[in-house]
């Protein structure tokens, strides 16, 4: 077996391995998905983090 050959065959081994582990971990992703429980979205109604400021001569106080 020349030098050329067994490159090309150490190529395309490593090539088609990383293919296999790629769809394997986007299939095990989505199998992790499909058992997470879903959390019901936030109300939008209140500002969680932050808090409208009204400066105090804008609320009418001196």
């Amino acid at each position: 077996m020349s030098l050329n050959t067994l490159l090309s065959v150490i190529i395309l081994v490593s090539f088609i391995v990383t293919v296999v582990l790629a769809v394997g971990s986007y299939t095990a992703y989505k199998l992790r998905e499909k058992r997470r429980p879903r959390r019901a979205p936030a109300p939008l109604e209140d500002a969680i983090y932050f808090e409208r400021y009204v400066h105090r001569t804008a609320a009418g106080e001196p």
